[in-house]
């Protein structure tokens, strides 16, 4: 058997988790057998070339659609239907324009790992992730690439490895309005200088990854700063769980919703089977039918609040 989620490290615990939902998300899945079938064309040799552009270019074309509203699944299919981006600082000739991904940086000095290499390897064996591939047997080179997305939503102070927050967003003070004009913006009408398609740009970072609160501008004491920052604080923390983990289902709701789906699968029955036999399978022989609706309750309870939390992770990532 398997180890279970809760077993991963802080590194990559929420990561595992992710890509657990996407799994069983039906949209992705659907999603992923018409990428399956354009990938099929895009890459037979057989096919004609116009034929195989025609499909390449579909699949592009989804795949960013995909990656603007969500970057983590758009990792996940880049390791699924590779088509490999080499990038190699020491030369200009770098592959950027015909493929999707994933990104695979030749070895340069002083790199711990030889991603190249683990390319080859992936490549030759032509066991491509796919939706029946669990977390504990994903290759190394997607494992890393969905830990380094997940980090861009990281909640934790520094990366654990830089040391840092380079890599992400972090709290700061924006110069957005600095110099911000919203009237003459508004005047120039559908003429766009280089100043105002830097702003509108800004405006749209801003708008995905931070919250933006209004903080007076002028707070004459450290007394009135920590009391105005109080009550963002108290604002930001409304409906939040002590642990990140949490946000994407706690252990013991993963261990009902994984034996559920074990039991579901193997033996092909209902989800009312399968609620009463994990129930029954917790109580002792004595225990009356009221004890068995007891647990099974709280076990649907587990199981519904999983398959909500699939329903959040896509087409768009609402977490």
């Amino acid at each position: 058997m398997k180890p279970n989620l809760s077993s991963l490290s802080e590194n990559e615990i929420n990561s595992g988790k992710i890509w657990t939902l996407l799994r069983y998300n039906k949209a992705f899945q659907k999603d992923v057998k018409w990428f399956a079938a354009k990938y099929k064309t895009a890459t037979n040799n057989r096919a004609k070339q116009e034929t195989r552009e025609n499909a390449k270019g579909e699949f592009h074309k989804k795949y960013q659609e995909i990656e603007d509203i969500n970057p983590l699944a758009a990792t996940a299919l880049q390791w699924m239907f590779p088509m490999p981006v080499f990038v190699n600082w020491n030369e200009d000739n770098q592959n950027q324009t015909t493929g999707w991904g994933p990104y695979v940086q030749h070895k340069q000095e002083g790199d711990k790992i030889d991603a190249f290499a683990e390319w080859k390897e992936y490549e030759a064996a032509k066991d491509f992730l796919s939706l029946e591939t669990d977390w504990f047997s994903v290759n190394a080179g997607f494992k890393r690439d969905l830990i380094f997305q997940y980090r861009k939503i990281d909640s934790r102070a520094l990366n654990p490895i830089t040391k840092d927050r380079s890599d992400t967003t972090f709290p700061h003070e924006t110069d957005f309005f600095k110099d911000f004009d919203l009237n003459k913006l508004i005047n120039n009408g559908p003429s766009v200088d280089v100043h105002a398609a830097a702003k509108i740009m800004t405006a749209n970072e801003l708008k995905r990854d931070y919250r933006i609160f209004a903080l007076p501008r002028h707070l004459h004491t450290r007394e009135a700063v920590d009391e105005a920052f109080e009550i963002l604080k108290k604002k930001v923390k409304e409906s939040m769980p002590r642990k990140a983990s949490k946000i994407f289902g706690a252990d013991v709701e993963w261990k009902d919703f994984m034996e559920f789906m074990r039991i579901k699968r193997e033996k092909k029955c209902s989800k009312k089977e399968v609620l009463i036999e994990l129930a029954e399978g917790r109580l002792s022989s004595v225990m009356k039918v009221d004890g068995r609706r007891t647990y099974e309750t709280g076990i649907k309870r587990n199981i519904n609040s999983i398959e909500e939390k699939i329903m959040q992770v896509y087409p768009k990532f609402n977490f």
